[in-house]
C-alpha cells in the first residue's frame, strides 16, 4: 500500500512539473485586448473618400461655449475622468464642463482664470497642466489648488501616462522626458525627440503621448514647400515612423498640407489638416492612411477644429462655426477598427 501511495505521489509530481514546463517563462501571457468603448450617443455613419465609414454624433453646446477664434489652436481641451476642460474665449478662462448624454454643460466657467490665450492644455490624469499669463506652466488639482511646475516658457508640458514624468516642448529644442516625482519638472530621464530631428518639425504645433510613443505634429519644410507632418517616436528616443512630410502635387491619400491638431486613440491617429480642410485617419500601429474626409462636409462648414481623445476610439471635435455669429459646434467621432 505504501508503494502504491509513493508511485501515485511521484506521478502527481511529474504531471505538475509537466504542466509548469508547458507554461514556462519564455511564453509570456498575452496582454489583455483593449475593449472597444461604445458611447450611448446618436451616431450616424458617414462614408469617407475611400469607402470606409466613420460614425458621427452631433452634440449640444448648451452654454454656447466658444474657443479662441484662431484657426491654429491645438491643445484647447483636456479630460480628467468625466470632466472636460476647455479654453473659453467668452470668459478668458479655462472652463470645466461635463457631457451629459448629448449635452455639453459648463459646470464651472472660471475653473482657471487669466490664462495665456494659446495655453496648451494637458493632464496627468489627476491634475490639469496649462500656461498662465506669466508664460509659466502650472498644474491645478480638482480642488483648484495651483502650483508652478515649470517656470520657463515652453509651448506646453505633456504628461507621460503610466509614469511620473512629463515632456516640455517648444520651438527648435530637444524634447526630453523629465522626472515629476516631486510634483514639478525635475531631472532629465532621457532624450525622446532630438532638437535636430532631421529638420522635421523644428517649430511644432503640439505634442501628444499615449504612454508608449510621443507624437509631435505641425508643419515642416520639404525642400521649399511647407507641408504637414506627424513624427512618432518611442519613449526610448527611437523614431517609429513619420506621417506626411513629403510634398505631393497630386495630394494622394496620406499627404498632409498641415497638421493643425491631432487625437491619438486606442487604434488610430486623427489629424485635422487645416490647410486643405480635411480630417485624416491613420493606423496608429504603422502610420498608414485608413481614410479621409472633407471637414466642411463632415461638420457642415468650419473655421477651425480642436480634437480631443475622449475614450477608446472616440474623439470629441470642437468646431468653429462657418458663421462668426454662431457658437462653436460639438461632435463625437468614432472610427471602427
Amino acid at each position: 500500500m505504501k508503494m502504491k501511495k509513493l508511485i501515485a505521489a511521484l506521478l502527481t509530481g511529474l504531471v505538475a512539473t509537466s504542466l509548469m514546463a508547458g507554461c514556462g517563462d519564455d511564453k509570456k501571457p498575452a496582454a489583455p485586448k483593449a475593449t472597444a468603448v461604445k458611447l450611448n450617443l446618436p451616431f450616424e455613419k458617414v462614408k469617407m473618400k475611400q469607402g470606409k465609414e466613420i460614425e458621427l454624433a452631433k452634440l449640444n453646446n448648451v452654454n454656447k461655449l466658444s474657443s479662441f477664434d484662431t484657426f491654429d489652436n491645438p491643445g484647447a481641451m483636456a479630460k480628467i475622468g468625466d470632466k472636460l476642460f476647455i479654453r473659453n474665449a467668452n470668459t478668458n478662462c479655462i472652463s470645466e464642463a461635463k457631457l451629459e448624454g448629448v449635452d455639453l454643460k459648463i459646470t464651472k466657467a472660471d475653473f482657471v482664470k487669466n490664462v495665456f490665450k494659446k495655453s496648451y492644455l494637458s493632464t496627468d490624469g489627476t491634475k490639469l497642466f496649462y500656461g498662465d499669463n506669466k508664460m509659466q506652466t502650472c498644474a491645478v488639482d480638482a480642488n483648484g489648488q495651483t502650483s508652478v511646475i515649470y517656470p520657463r516658457f515652453v509651448y506646453g508640458v505633456v504628461a507621460v501616462p503610466g509614469k511620473t514624468a512629463a515632456m516640455p516642448f517648444s520651438s527648435s529644442s530637444d524634447i526630453k522626458m523629465m522626472d515629476m516625482s516631486e510634483g514639478k519638472i525635475g531631472k532629465e530621464i532621457n532624450l525622446v525627440i532630438p532638437k535636430n530631428r532631421d529638420g522635421l518639425l523644428t517649430t511644432p504645433n503640439g505634442l501628444a503621448c499615449d504612454g508608449t510613443n510621443a507624437y509631435l505634429f505641425g508643419s515642416t519644410l520639404d525642400g521649399k514647400m511647407s507641408v504637414g507632418a506627424v513624427g512618432v517616436y518611442g519613449l526610448d528616443g527611437k523614431q517609429k515612423y513619420i506621417i506626411g512630410r513629403k510634398h505631393d502635387k497630386e495630394r494622394k491619400p496620406g499627404y498632409l498640407a498641415s497638421a493643425g491638431d491631432i487625437a491619438v486613440t486606442s487604434d488610430f491617429i486623427y489629424v485635422f489638416d487645416k490647410n486643405i480642410r480635411q480630417i485624416n485617419v491613420f493606423n496608429k500601429k504603422d502610420g498608414q492612411i485608413i481614410d479621409l474626409i472633407s471637414a466642411d462636409q463632415l461638420f457642415n462648414g468650419q473655421r477651425g477644429i480642436n480634437l480631443l481623445t475622449y475614450a477608446g476610439n472616440n474623439v470629441l471635435a470642437l468646431v468653429k462655426s462657418a458663421k462668426k455669429d454662431e457658437a462653436d459646434k460639438l461632435f463625437m467621432l468614432n472610427m471602427q477598427k
